[in-house]
């Protein structure tokens, strides 16, 4: 996960959480289109394309574009998201997406900040502009993946040299 982290992280550093530009700096096409049934979201690694299904909120698309964006950076071939739940217990590609999409929407040092004041859940998604579900996600990952490696940085002596 650690990969996965890592890269969300770097995007961020380079484009924040501008969506359109990581997508078109990725030469990436982002589509808004009418879909039946569970569809959510598309990715074609051939074509370039992401689709998105059009009557979906916010920040479900915002969700799913960095959904998507994640798996063009981190797996081959075409993904398609049909599941309700953000965070599918069956496939690993689509965990690892969905981290990438939580990391990418709030980062560590915005998300730090922002749970120093003890916000419930719905804050936080309020904050970022997201889902309730990613934040559950994000705050797992935070505490499985980065909270000790946060608190290093943060209580490490400082080290004069004379």
């Amino acid at each position: 996960m650690k990969r996965v982290i890592d890269k969300a992280n770097e995007m961020h550093r380079q484009y924040g959480d501008d969506l359109d530009q990581i997508a078109e700096s990725l030469g990436l096409a982002v589509i808004y289109e009418k879909m039946t049934g569970s569809f959510r979201e598309v990715y074609f690694q051939e074509a370039s394309s992401i689709v998105i299904r059009e009557d979906l909120s916010r920040r479900e698309k915002h969700e799913l574009i960095a959904h998507a964006i994640g798996h063009h950076l981190l797996h081959a071939g075409n993904h398609l998201s049909m599941q309700k739940r953000i965070y599918s217990f069956g496939n690993y590609h689509e965990k690892q997406a969905n981290v990438f999409a939580a990391v990418l929407l709030m980062p560590s040092h915005d998300l730090q900040k922002v749970i120093k004041t003890r916000p419930r859940i719905d804050e936080i998604a309020d904050y970022f502009h997201v889902t309730d579900e990613l934040v559950r996600l994000r705050l797992l990952v935070w505490a499985n993946f980065e909270k000790s490696e946060s608190k290093k940085v943060l209580t490490q002596p400082k080290c004069d040299i004379t």
